[in-house]
């Protein structure tokens, strides 16, 4: 993996890139929570992502939006983290003509940012939700797209958390047309704070992927 900056609408972007090896690898873009909670693309769980798509042969990218840590700007609104994500993306795919999947995912916020993304580009192969963020209520952006998922929870997020999972099921089955799988993590929390959780969440996140990966092979 190397460091790398990507030009941005407001200056450059931070961001860390795996080229996978595979001949026209799939792609995946890994996208971190709110960075005014303090997260960023080296965060425990943003890292976490990007090394279970980097150990299963995709070429992934996790980045820094405006304004955090070496990525320049102030930090943005929702709608300036989204033009950040379409300028990553944009960019991976430019780095990779001959790969016709990309996958998204995302931690808290930044699960928000995957499902507003797959909305808006319709070459998302798929997605993983880690924990998203139960504050978030507004479902206004969906519309028809069926595709597949996977809902990441922990089992100690508390039973609100819990609770929103089933109903953000209900909600993309019914209005948006998404098979979403969901797996919930015995003792995480939100963070996934030890080790043995952030292992877990990894390895869950890696088998989903590399199974539905493979099955699209099949197609």
């Amino acid at each position: 993996m190397v460091d790398v900056i990507i030009k941005g609408q407001s200056g450059k972007l931070h961001a860390v890139y795996h080229k996978s090896d595979l001949e026209a690898a799939p792609l995946a873009v890994v996208l971190s929570g709110s960075p005014r909670q303090k997260c960023h693309m080296n965060d425990r769980v943003s890292y976490a992502m990007f090394r279970a798509f980097m150990d299963i042969g995709f070429s992934v990218v996790r980045f820094n939006y405006r304004g955090v840590n070496d990525s320049e700007g102030a930090i943005g609104t929702t709608a300036d983290n989204m033009l950040d994500i379409a300028t990553v993306i944009d960019w991976i795919q430019n780095k990779n003509e001959d790969s016709d999947k990309i996958w998204l995912a995302g931690h808290q916020l930044g699960a928000w940012y995957v499902l507003q993304t797959m909305m808006r580009r319709p070459e998302v192969s798929g997605f993983a939700l880690v924990s998203p963020d139960s504050a978030v209520s507004d479902f206004g952006f969906l519309s028809p797209r069926p595709n597949r998922g996977l809902l990441l929870q922990g089992m100690n997020e508390g039973e609100a958390a819990n609770a929103f999972g089933v109903h953000l099921t209900q909600i993309l089955k019914k209005q948006a047309q998404i098979d979403l799988e969901t797996i919930r993590v015995k003792n995480a929390d939100a963070n996934y704070s030890t080790p043995a959780d952030l292992r877990q969440m990894y390895n869950d996140l890696k088998a989903y992927v590399g199974r539905e990966n493979e099955d699209d092979k099949l197609l």
